[in-house]
């Protein structure tokens, strides 16, 4: 005999699979009870415990979003997680209700709205980004853009007609201030937004920026833009990529200062912002700083000095046709020095790093190795 419970689960598993009407209605542990079992009667949802909050994450799958899954997982101050993805992460969690979509799909908004209110989340973290540059422009920026458009439009609307979220944190990066000659020795948060021009990695981030102000002024909701500096600590990220191959690409004369933070830190300044309902932007990064010679040199890397102008053309060309890392117009940032300063957040969020830029890359390397052996 079927039972009516098991029979819903089933019809919403193959909806979910087929990404149909229900694929937003996929939760962990299944709805019902197992077959065979009578079915029970709706219970009263418990009582949220003081202190604790339902957080929604995006991005699940990309370098941050998967860290902080991690975390938010083993963090008491979070009742549920909310994980919005195209794909369920690979193992069920415990607290986790997953939401099966596409931030670009048609009627996305509406669809996040509807998970927002049913749900009742009170935080929400959006770290659906790429880590590095990629090829597909468009799809990029439509992930990115139109992506967080659809995103805030949803928290407007909760906002607006069931009041439960409270704050939302956004990812950003100290790319978006850009790198120029004429930059401040240390960039602090109100320094303009000046890395757009023909990079189009970076021009989407800045935008996503403007998206986080303008969902601030029309709802007067605390949203927290935390602006990180190149992130080791996994491979996925720019950082990693960059120091991967034996040979680092490098403009010759030059040799501009650089800071890193670690992706364990990144998480913690992350959680920081979220269950702190901080407002504003706020620049994440390592303490100190090293020239780019000495970074490449402690990761056991070698330093290989072009010309800007033959370095951009070599560039360029190999991102052209699939072999490069990145485009010709990341030649600024191995050129010029974009430091930010840290003091926002460590006065306000409270953030304070663990590793300091030695040890963030001594940690990378190390894990690096590690990883390399076991693949051995």
């Amino acid at each position: 005999m079927v039972v009516p419970g098991a029979a819903a689960d089933a019809v919403r598993l193959r909806r979910r699979r087929r990404g149909g009407a229900d694929a937003c209605l996929a939760v962990w542990p299944p709805l019902s009870s197992a077959a065979g079992m009578e079915e029970e009667a709706p219970k009263r949802r418990p009582r949220r415990r003081r202190g604790t909050r339902i957080v929604a994450l995006t991005g699940v799958h990309g370098a941050v979003g998967a860290a902080l899954l991690r975390r938010l997982e083993e963090d008491d101050r979070v009742r549920r997680l909310v994980l919005v993805d195209r794909y369920a992460p690979a193992l069920p969690l415990r607290k986790m209700a997953f939401c099966g979509l596409d931030l670009t799909a048609t009627l996305a908004d509406a669809k996040l709205a509807e998970v927002l209110a049913r749900e009742r989340v009170e935080t929400v973290i959006h770290a659906a980004f790429h880590a590095a540059p990629v090829r597909n422009l468009e799809a990029a920026h439509e992930l990115e853009v139109i992506g967080t458009q659809a995103l805030f439009r949803a928290v407007a609307d909760n906002v607006r007609h069931v009041g439960a979220v409270g704050n939302v944190v956004v990812v950003g990066t100290t790319m978006s201030y850009g790198a120029f000659p004429d930059n401040p020795q240390y960039l602090a948060e109100d320094a303009p937004l000046r890395g757009c021009a023909g990079y189009p990695f970076v021009a989407d981030r800045v935008a996503v920026e403007a998206e986080a102000a303008a969902l601030r002024r029309q709802t007067g909701l605390p949203t927290a833009v935390l602006r990180a500096c190149w992130t080791v600590g996994d491979d996925q990220t720019l950082a990693a990529r960059l120091l991967a191959p034996l040979t680092v690409p490098a403009v010759l004369g030059t040799d501009p200062l650089v800071q890193l933070v670690h992706m364990e830190d990144l998480v913690d300044a992350v959680r920081l912002a979220a269950h702190g309902r901080h407002d504003g932007a706020f620049n994440i990064a390592g303490d100190g700083v090293l020239p780019l010679s000495t970074v490449i040199k402690l990761a056991g890397r070698l330093r290989a000095a072009v010309p800007e102008t033959a370095l951009r053309a070599a560039l360029e060309t190999l991102w052209t046709i699939g072999l490069g890392l990145v485009p010709g117009a990341h030649v600024a940032y191995l050129r010029d020095t974009f430091v930010a300063d840290g003091e926002r957040a460590a006065a306000v969020l409270g953030f304070r790093p663990r590793y300091a830029i030695r040890d963030a890359l001594a940690r990378h390397v190390a894990s690096r190795r590690g990883s390399a052996r076991l693949a051995a």
